[in-house]
């Protein structure tokens, strides 16, 4: 009687957010890679980088009902080796992407407080890698999926 207003239990719903999330729904990934020796201003462009390609895709991510959250993460490493260093900025909203004091500033102090001896040691180029992952394109493929 209730049809598509009846309530779902948990499990089912749990295991198609963690099928969605399995198959990468959500996740958005992109590189940048810098020769050897990097320069502090090389660090300060990429993170104006790293800030206008999260814009972006945080604006096209899906916001169904204002599911908006988002998260970033951030890794370095010569091609093909172990990480020099990684952080994580949590969930955040994307107007912290704009916002004074906000993600902007934190993934600027992130990148150019990284120890330029240590990125230009192996005398190698250096990956830097990042992902944002949205809550909303999840959301999007799984509780709202008929909408």
């Amino acid at each position: 009687m209730l049809g598509p207003w009846q309530r779902q239990s948990p499990a089912p719903l749990r295991a198609r957010v963690e099928a969605s999330i399995k198959e990468g729904v959500g996740l958005n990934k992109q590189e940048w890679i810098f020769p050897a020796p990097l320069q502090p201003d090389d660090l300060a462009s990429l993170g104006e980088a790293v800030v206008e390609w999260s814009r972006v895709r945080a604006g096209e991510s899906r916001r169904p009902h204002g599911i908006d959250q988002c998260a970033l993460a951030l890794a370095c490493a010569h091609p093909g080796g172990v990480p020099l260093a990684s952080t994580t900025f949590g969930v955040f909203r994307p107007i912290e992407l704009y916002a004074e004091d906000g993600i902007p500033e934190r993934v600027s102090a992130f990148l150019e407080g990284l120890p330029l001896p240590t990125l230009n040691a192996a005398g190698e180029p250096v990956r830097f890698a990042a992902a944002l992952f949205s809550w909303g394109d999840v959301a999007r493929a799984t509780l709202f999926a008929d909408d």
